[in-house]
């Protein structure tokens, strides 16, 4: 057990939505993401809290960024999307966010992507598959930065840009963010799931994964 995180780490799950409505889907999610929390605040911190009684003891900011006022040393954020619930930890702001390639609407990128994200996109759209598969990469790196920020939905998506190192593209790619003062990582698993975090920091750290089965 380690007495507090020096890298960040980050819970995830799988999880099988099939043969449920939307209102249960989304009850399993927040579920599944209260439980991540709970798992993580024990092994990481050593702080025994029931998922159950974790609702109780959260506060939710004006965006909606939940944080344990008794614990305002503990950052956290969780995340889901079909298939997959996730939770981040670390000792400064983070956000996270996760998402499986599939179709978007093409008017996204225009109100998502910097003129050189566009550009980095379209050269590597050689498929539609890598076409979704990079909106992704962008899209999730776009909304973990939101969620490290607090800034809520109003936020410009174009504000701020990142880059990837080029011919980079593996499992683990590195990230750079226009805002000097935040990390980034991202990773695609095995499943197809991307899963990026922005981390507000000026020291170069690695996130650690741990699969969690429920």
């Amino acid at each position: 057990m380690r007495k507090g995180v020096l890298m960040p780490a980050v819970f995830f799950t799988f999880y099988d939505s099939k043969g449920l409505s939307i209102p249960e889907t989304s009850a399993l999610e927040h579920e599944l993401g209260r439980k991540l929390l709970s798992l993580g605040l024990g092994k990481l911190y050593g702080i025994t809290l029931q998922a159950d009684h974790l609702e109780q003891l959260l506060l939710k900011d004006a965006a909606g960024k939940p944080s344990l006022p008794d614990h305002p040393e503990i950052h956290f954020n969780i995340t889901h999307c079909p298939g997959l619930a996730a939770c981040a930890f670390h000792d400064t702001p983070i956000g996270i966010d996760a998402e499986l390639p599939d179709y978007f609407a093409e008017v996204l990128i225009g109100r998502a992507l910097t003129p050189s994200e566009k550009e980095f996109l379209e050269m590597h759209s050689s498929s539609p598959a890598l076409r979704d598969e990079w909106f992704y990469r962008f899209w999730t790196l776009k909304e973990a930065y939101v969620k490290m920020t607090g800034s809520g939905v109003d936020t410009d998506l174009k504000a701020f840009s990142f880059s990837f190192n080029e011919g980079d593209h593996n499992e683990r790619l590195t990230v750079t963010c226009s805002d000097p003062e935040v990390i980034c990582f991202q990773k695609q698993l095995w499943s197809g799931h991307i899963i990026s975090t922005c981390i507000r920091n000026d020291r170069p750290c690695f996130t650690e994964l741990y699969h969690i089965v429920l």
